[in-house]
């Protein structure tokens, strides 16, 4: 019998499977390229995945058994010849136009929610990790209408439903940013229904909740400092401290920076070395030039990278890192915590960002080494420099990275003019 199997054939960090059936002889086969995406790095590792590669593995499982059988039906009828090279694209093709959706719009609001997601993903317009977030309001929308007892439609978002969300939301310990976050995903759904043809609340764009400003922290130089030096005795945690380093050193996004390689570091003709790569979140190519402190890093590691850990583990790992370096400052900041009864297995609801006051270490994640690239790069090198290297799109979204309190912003433009 023919068999079939999937391969990963691109130089890309995300893109289209390519699906090959092979036949008895073992030296003639048919090839085509499927519309299942995959993460490179997914493809490639076999364990200590991060969430979004085990999110792209757990796509691509239940995308391919429905392929194959079609796949395996369609040989088995028609035994094509072997050298009929086009027969398995023309195959592929006509299983994804069968697909594709060709239903009105629904007026329900859960249902419209898959909808939208099914139109993004024909248009090739949607990422996993939205798809992801879009399914985390969906879920919590499910909920909200079984506590309500009742079905909301896309004409439903209106005053009325804002006070429900607004009370299920606070009941349920949701801060107001979350709140006011999902409203707004909420309304980009009632907009597109518009479009489609779906009534709609007159005034849903004029519904807001509005957002508490929530504290951000950063590392200052000094504690920097002691994070370089701090004596740690096992091996996990000098690696840790070395990706936490990094990401300081180039102010890129822990989907980007896990995956550098030795490889990736280029120079021109000038022996200026960067780090090439294309940043996941934008599909940008981007040259981080190496400053003199990642050099002297990358030194004491055979001028390759640590080895690399999944997301969670990182997030664990550097907060030892902190605690062991004695960061150990009050700060305001918002600490995930754990809100299911004692006693009570929790499960992926029960838990929440609290905001209080905690010791530093206790609130540091992946994103503060980009904060902290940017907050202490801020006002030493050109403003639109650091933004290249950051990927932000604009102005407004790479200042929102500036940690920097009032006074010390004040300070540095009194240095500046004088």
């Amino acid at each position: 019998m023919a068999r079939l199997y999937f391969l990963y054939r691109s130089k890309k960090e995300s893109a289209y499977l390519k699906v090959r059936l092979q036949l008895n002889s073992n030296r003639e086969q048919f090839e085509a390229t499927t519309k299942i995406r995959s993460l490179k790095s997914a493809w490639a590792k076999k364990r200590n995945l991060s969430a979004e590669e085990k999110n792209s593995l757990t796509q691509f499982n239940v995308k391919r058994k429905p392929l194959e059988d079609y796949i395996y039906k369609r040989y088995e009828e028609e035994l094509p010849d072997a050298t009929n090279r086009q027969w398995l694209k023309n195959v592929v093709n006509e299983y994804y136009e069968d697909k594709k959706p060709n239903r009105l719009a629904p007026e329900n609001l859960v249902e419209f929610i898959d909808y939208y997601i099914d139109c993004r993903k024909e248009e090739k317009d949607i990422k996993e990790r939205q798809v992801m977030r879009i399914n985390t309001t969906k879920n919590k929308l499910i909920r909200l209408q079984k506590e309500y007892n009742t079905v909301f439609r896309i004409k439903d978002v209106n005053e009325d439903f804002k006070t429900k969300y607004i009370q299920f939301s606070t009941k349920h310990g949701y801060s107001l940013n979350t709140q006011s976050r999902e409203l707004d995903r909420i309304k980009t759904f009632c907009r597109n229904a518009s479009k489609k043809g779906v009534e709609v609340y007159a005034g849903f764009n004029d519904l807001k909740i509005k957002a508490e400003k929530t504290p951000k922290i950063y590392l200052t130089t000094d504690e920097i400092e002691e994070i370089k030096k701090v004596e740690l005795e096992q091996d996990y945690l000098n690696n840790a401290r070395n990706w936490l380093l990094i990401s300081i050193y180039t102010g890129q996004r822990i989907s980007d920076f896990m995956r550098f390689t030795k490889d990736m570091i280029v120079k021109d003709e000038n022996k200026r070395s960067f780090i090439k790569f294309e940043q996941r979140k934008t599909g940008k190519d981007m040259y981080i030039p190496i400053s003199k402190e990642l050099k002297q890093l990358l030194s004491t590691l055979n001028d390759d990278f640590p080895r690399p850990i999944s997301d969670q583990k990182y997030n664990d790992y550097i907060k030892i890192v902190c605690k062991e370096a004695k960061i150990n400052q009050l700060v305001s900041g918002k600490k995930r915590v754990c809100i299911a009864e004692e006693g009570k297995k929790p499960t992926k609801n029960d838990f929440r960002n609290v905001l209080g006051d905690f010791p530093k270490w206790e609130l540091v994640s992946s994103h503060i080494g980009r904060r902290t690239f940017a907050t202490n790069n801020y006002g030493k090198i050109p403003t639109p420099y650091l933004i290249y290297i950051t990927g932000h799109h604009s102005e407004a979204q790479f200042l929102n990275y500036i940690v920097l309190p009032d006074y010390e912003k004040a300070a540095q433009a009194f240095d500046y003019f004088n």
